[in-house]
């Protein structure tokens, strides 16, 4: 019996591998795909194999999005185009409209040349004519209907260089003062950055700018008096509001300065047309 089992090959048991690798790691490594392999068998089987590949499908995909993009840029290419004719196209027009309303401006300043001049040789033909002509003129003059030239003072006035705040700028009731000063000191004509002050002018404040007669202005402002060059600074210092003016230039800064002229010119004022004023001969 001893012999028997020391003659004979023993061949040692093979041990399965949840004994060898631990039941739970076992479980952990073989569960899933022993449960997923039939089942993936199963979907593989039951396929239709006339249906297209998800490969194919993607690139359908793709093809109609890309159809797309190239749809929207084409698009968008043909409406830039047509939104630059269109601006090149307005701005023709707006070229067009300027030269055409200075040209209609230009004609209707010859027009009232010419009115002037047939109206100055039919009042000089008569002696109660001339004597017409000359009421005209001295009206024209204070009313701002005709250019005037003649010695006067050139007033340069404008905000404090470091200015901070609306103290220190010009004001549209800082142009009215000085206007209404110079008007006190014997001025017979003013204008106001080429803008002549009439009895229709009017000195306001709209947005960030000063308009006057209805048109904006930009400091400095350039004030024209023709009258005296001698009279007009000193009684302008007499004056309320010649005051003040000085007052705000030693207070906030303000810059003024007045130079006496031998020569000033100070164009006519626009846009007199009366609607509502009558002479005492027209009155009902």
């Amino acid at each position: 019996m001893a012999a028997e089992r020391a003659g004979t090959t023993h061949t040692p048991a093979v041990l399965p591998p949840q004994v060898t690798m631990g039941l739970l790691d076992y479980i952990t490594a073989h569960s899933l795909d022993q449960d997923y392999a039939p089942v993936s068998e199963r979907t593989a089987s039951e396929r239709d194999p006339r249906q297209p590949g998800t490969g194919l499908a993607a690139l359908v995909i793709l093809g109609l999005f890309g159809l797309l993009v190239a749809t929207a840029a084409v698009q968008t290419s043909r409406n830039a185009v047509q939104e630059a004719d269109g601006h090149d196209q307005l701005a023709t027009q707006i070229t067009a409209r300027r030269t055409q309303v200075d040209s209609r401006r230009q004609r209707v300043t010859e027009l009232r040349e010419e009115v002037d001049t047939l109206q100055t040789q039919y009042l000089q033909a008569s002696t109660q004519g001339r004597q017409l002509s000359t009421r005209l003129s001295r009206l024209e003059v204070r009313t701002g209907a005709a250019a005037v030239t003649g010695p006067g003072v050139r007033v340069v006035v404008g905000d404090n260089p470091q200015a901070t705040d609306s103290l220190q700028r010009v004001l549209d009731k800082d142009l009215q003062k000085l206007a209404n000063a110079l008007w006190a000191s014997g001025a017979e004509a003013i204008s106001i950055n080429g803008q002549r002050l009439s009895n229709l002018s009017a000195i306001r404040h709209a947005g960030s700018a000063i308009t006057v007669n209805g048109r904006s202005l930009e400091a400095p402002y350039t004030v024209l008096a023709i009258g005296n060059p001698d009279a007009i600074p000193a009684r302008f210092a007499d004056t309320e509001h010649g005051l003040e003016w000085f007052n705000l230039k030693a207070a906030y800064g303000l810059q003024f300065d007045m130079t006496p002229e031998e020569s000033l010119k100070v164009p006519a004022a626009r846009d007199l047309d009366l609607r509502h004023a009558r002479t005492l001969e027209e009155r009902p």
